[in-house]
């Protein structure tokens, strides 16, 4: 964004100060991520915090693992939070196997407290800090098939950043805040002083979600850039349900004449969230809006890219969860030179992706299919007020 905007945004008591890193990359699903995180793990020294919604002990989950039993071996203290829906699934023997090897462990929010179901606040976002000086946050779960190409599909189409610098001091402290299960405290230190013989590079922002902790920040910095956007808007979007604020502001951006581009699920993991989805499409074309399906495989990255110079990354969905029921952690960045790689990549995915056009979204929505898309969106929006409801009680 332009200097104005991040002045402004700055200046907004929700948010931390600038923080500068030393170095930032793109990082994409697949090899790349694991490549990385593995390298992050064997690098290690002293403090190793690594949280994620979806943790499974399937190939991929147990070189993670190993990796993090070798880290305890050389004395490195190890903090691994999941959260307990997402990571239903990862099995009681490996469980008992990472306790055993001394890995600090435990899971988010348990479903099941005091004889009765806790559905509600849900630890979101994917973040693996070491020693307070590199860290990967972005949306990539720990699975398989975020890694590897099965059946000759790629893996799930996500993203990271890997940041390396004084900025992962403060991602360690979110991360240690809530491996403690402590109420958020004021930030005291300042992650962004220099020490001796560094020179940083990159100026960023982190931003967070945790609306039962009146924590707001992405979703207040995702709003005020599309209020500000000059002349593109670049999204891609998994799981894409955006709220009526979130659609004035577009509508209002596009009627500015702001080019708007949305990537969005072609091939979902979640049918009824795909079908509500499909239900703007409509409303989105008729408002001047581009929309694009990747379908090679899943799409379950997060990516915004306004005016070619301010970009979001991280876990957050533009829906009703990200706001209102999960902990969320984006980067904020405004450096030309990581702007440019990601509008490379959106192009890149764009141009793999199906352009969905007016007259093909009219003969997909006969009046069957438009009735099976408002019921999926309607229900989708029962459950999440469900969710809603079930978080005011926690």
């Amino acid at each position: 964004m332009p200097e104005k905007h991040t002045q402004k945004h700055s200046h907004t008591a929700h948010y931390i100060s600038a923080s500068e890193a030393q170095a930032i990359s793109l990082v994409k699903s697949g090899t790349d991520y694991f490549t990385r995180a593995l390298d992050i793990i064997n690098r290690s020294k002293e403090k190793l915090h690594l949280q994620a919604y979806i943790f499974i002990d399937d190939s991929t989950g147990k070189q993670i693992i190993e990796a993090l039993k070798k880290a305890v071996e050389r004395g490195v203290k190890v903090f691994v939070l999941v959260d307990a829906f997402g990571s239903f699934a990862m099995s009681n023997e490996a469980i008992r196997n990472i306790k055993k090897s001394n890995i600090n462990f435990r899971t988010f929010s348990p479903l099941f407290v005091s004889h009765r179901i806790r559905f509600g606040r849900r630890l979101h976002h994917k973040i693996l800090v070491a020693d307070e000086c590199e860290a990967l946050v972005g949306g990539i779960n720990i699975e398989e098939k975020y890694h590897i190409k099965k059946n000759n599909n790629t893996p799930w189409l996500d993203y990271a950043v890997y940041i390396k610098g004084h900025t992962c001091t403060y991602l360690d402290y979110i991360c240690e805040g809530l491996w403690k299960g402590r109420f958020y405290r004021r930030w005291k230190k300042h992650p962004h002083l220099k020490t001796e013989g560094q020179q940083s590079k990159v100026r960023l922002w982190i931003r967070r979600n945790d609306w039962a902790r009146k924590k707001d920040g992405i979703s207040r910095s995702v709003r005020s850039a599309l209020k500000h956007s000059d002349s593109s808007i670049t999204i891609i979007g998994s799981y894409f349900l955006p709220g009526r604020r979130m659609r004035k502001l577009l509508k209002k951006a596009a009627e500015r004449k702001v080019k708007i581009k949305l990537i969005l699920q072609g091939t979902s993991d979640v049918s009824l969230v795909k079908k509500a989805s499909d239900w703007w499409y409509t409303w989105l074309l008729r408002n001047n809006i581009e929309v694009y399906e990747w379908t090679e495989t899943v799409l379950h990255g997060k990516l915004m890219l306004i005016d070619k110079h301010w970009v979001s990354i991280g876990s957050y969905n533009i829906n009703h969860l990200s706001d209102y029921a999960s902990i969320e952690t984006n980067i904020e960045i405004h450096n030309p030179e990581f702007c440019h790689t990601v509008h490379e990549e959106m192009e890149r995915v764009m141009k793999a992706s199906k352009h969905i056009t007016s007259s093909e979204n009219r003969l997909k929505m006969k009046p069957l299919e438009q009735f099976s898309c408002w019921l999926s969106f309607h229900t989708v929006r029962i459950l999440f007020w469900i969710q809603f409801l079930l978080l005011s009680k926690e």
